[in-house]
């Protein structure tokens, strides 16, 4: 237990350094995790859809899927099937949400936005397995939903997991969560540089988590290779040569990128609407998603292009393949438009009715067909525009995405690394950036927040210029001591006085009354292992040295810098000799600086100092 200990305290996140290296790890893992997450649902797909429903799913060439399996020798499957089929994986995943894990469905972005802003990075051990089951199941069995959402999901469990293991601090969970969900975005739509972008960008409605973008790239990168490795190299979608043709269509991307707008709020407006719908209905949950699920088999037996992810379907548009062959070009722009108002409805009572899936994947596919609508129009009234319509549902695909996720650069990146070309970056940009500007405070992630600033994940750093201004000595007259104890004091009795006082930080010094170091019984408990050498073990075999002090001239930026990026709940002030003066706390600094905001304006100098008494009163150490 003690070589268990130590282990962990040279593996502890310090530096930078340290992120970049578990990102690297945890990229490698939700690469596997995608791996395994890909074949799982490839087998489950190919025996129930094909071998029970006699469909045949498509898949584009990047997508892991399995050719055939032992039910292909009996001819079993029936299109009747797929009537109950969806219904059926309902049921199973309600099952799930009522005796397993109740958070299993929806896309699992939601959950993983939730779980960095404000769960401090935190998912539940458990919430990987589970999620990645629920999708199996529903996908498996007809539901219109994408692999992403729980596979950047998992990988999000890996980076929080992971993080927890090594009782790592808030900042540096969270940035793990995020390279997890890189990682598995990377992988799964063979995206090293668009599954970083998105990782970060869809935190936020107005903003980006720039902070983490190194992380995520190595994470994001290390799964894609990861990913490689079993699958084989190549981009998710095979495309021909695209490009901007000419100038003249600058004017028709412009109208696909002002016609996503009403389309995108009737789908986000509806998708909230049936998820608000049946989250109210009144009758056992697990038969919520099995509801679900019969409107989706009604809607296979018809419109089989619905069902699953999609992708298959995009692929055979953009190889230039007419769903409709001989058909006029307007009758093949209102079936693309027919298929995508299907398509929303499909994703809206699968995911909405408590189904488990990514809504990624299904907006790609209602932004292709967009795209496939705009082009045969112009087609069908401008046929001298020789428009590709190929090129139009690439370019939908972004550009629908971007204003439903409020994610531009994620949209513009992510489908260049699926087609593998940036050769239509140019439009993608124009018409994602007319789809953010006209999208309003609506947005498909509900967990969004407008900014860095309303997220508690940057409370720390809010205003830190002003800290950066007070200087510790000018509000704080004495500093706090209680809290101070001697290396050379057992670890025992330390838990003893530590209880007494209701602290779990100390300041450690050594026999002198110089610094040593901190301990946090947050982090070292002396176990039923250690029972027989509890009068042995002493303060200085558990402490961490080199945990940075500052001087009475520091700022109290200094001291909040400390206290955020080591993880304890005060920071140390030490004179020139390293002799310890004493400490202040998170809360000190905190009341300090909301002291100084509520200050007349103009008034010279700080708040006026308010001395502290160093034998506080039990509680407030």
């Amino acid at each position: 237990m003690r070589i268990w200990e130590r282990l962990l305290e040279t593996l502890r996140i310090r530096t930078p350094r340290h992120i970049y290296f578990y990102a690297l790890i945890v990229g490698i893992v939700s690469g596997l995790s995608a791996v395994a997450f890909s074949y799982g649902l490839g087998y489950a797909e190919r025996l129930l859809l094909h071998g029970l429903g006699g469909l045949h799913v498509t898949h584009p060439p990047g997508e892991l899927h399995i050719e055939s399996t032992f039910l292909d020798e009996y001819g079993l499957g029936s299109p009747y099937m797929l009537l109950f089929l969806p219904a059926l994986g309902g049921l199973c995943v309600g099952l799930i949400l009522r005796y397993f894990y109740s958070e299993t469905s929806g896309a699992g972005t939601d959950s993983m936005v939730r779980a960095f802003h404000h769960r401090e990075g935190m998912i539940k051990k458990r919430a990987p397995f589970f999620k990645a089951l629920g999708t199996i199941l529903t996908l498996s069995t007809g539901g219109s939903g994408g692999r992403e959402g729980p596979t950047a999901f998992i990988g999000a469990g890996i980076g929080s997991g992971l993080s927890r293991l090594l009782r790592s601090g808030a900042r540096a969970r969270r940035t793990l969560l995020l390279a997890g969900t890189a990682g598995g975005l990377g992988a799964i739509f063979r995206a090293p540089l668009g599954g970083a972008i998105a990782a970060m960008e869809i935190l936020y409605l107005e903003d980006i988590e720039s902070d983490a973008l190194v992380p995520c790239i190595v994470a994001s990168v290390t799964g894609y290779l990861t990913f490689q490795v079993f699958t084989g190299p190549g981009s998710l979608f095979q495309v021909g040569e695209l490009g901007l043709s000419g100038l003249h269509e600058l004017p028709v991307y412009l109208l696909l990128g002002l016609f996503c707008y009403p389309v995108g709020y009737i789908y986000v407006k509806f998708f909230h609407m049936i998820r608000k719908f049946f989250s109210r209905l009144r009758i056992p949950i697990v038969l919520k998603p099995a509801i679900g699920g019969l409107v989706i088999g009604l809607l296979a037996l018809t419109f089989p292009e619905v069902i699953g992810s999609g992708m298959g379907y995009i692929q055979r548009i953009i190889a230039g393949e007419s769903p409709l062959p001989q058909a006029p070009h307007m009758q093949v722009a209102f079936f693309f438009l027919l298929i995508a108002g299907l398509k929303i409805v499909a994703t809206a009572f699968t995911i909405g009715s408590g189904g488990s899936g990514g809504l990624f994947a299904p907006s790609l596919f209602i932004g292709a067909m967009l795209g496939g609508f705009v082009a045969n129009v112009t087609l069908y009234f401008m046929p001298e525009y020789e428009i590709s319509t190929a090129a139009f549902a690439i370019v939908g695909m972004g550009a629908f995405f971007a204003g439903v996720a409020r994610a531009p650069f994620a949209a513009m990146i992510m489908v260049s690394d699926i087609i593998g070309s940036y050769a239509l970056l140019p439009p993608l940009m124009i018409v994602c950036m007319i789809a953010l500007i006209l999208t309003g405070r609506w947005t498909l992630y509900q967990q969004q927040l407008k900014n860095r600033f309303q997220s508690p994940a940057h409370f720390w750093d809010m205003q830190l210029d002003v800290l950066n201004q007070l200087r510790i000595e000018e509000h704080f007259p004495e500093f706090r001591s209680q809290a101070i104890i001697d290396r050379r004091r057992l670890l025992g009795d330390l838990e003893t006085f530590a209880f007494d006082i209701q602290a779990s930080d100390f300041v450690v010094t050594n026999s002198d009354g110089t610094y040593f170091g901190m301990i946090s019984l947050k982090k070292v408990r002396i176990t039923t292992e250690l029972e027989s050498v509890r009068a042995l073990v002493t303060v200085d075999d558990a402490a961490e040295v080199g945990v940075p002090a500052v001087g009475p001239d520091s700022s109290l930026g200094d001291a909040l810098k400390i206290i955020t990026e080591c993880d304890y709940d005060k920071a140390v002030i030490v004179d020139e000799d390293r002799m310890v003066l004493g400490y202040i706390r998170y809360n000190d600094i905190f009341a300090v600086y909301h002291q100084y905001l509520k200050r007349p304006q103009g008034t010279a100098g700080g708040p006026t100092p308010r001395r502290r008494k160093t034998d506080a009163a039990p509680g407030t150490d």
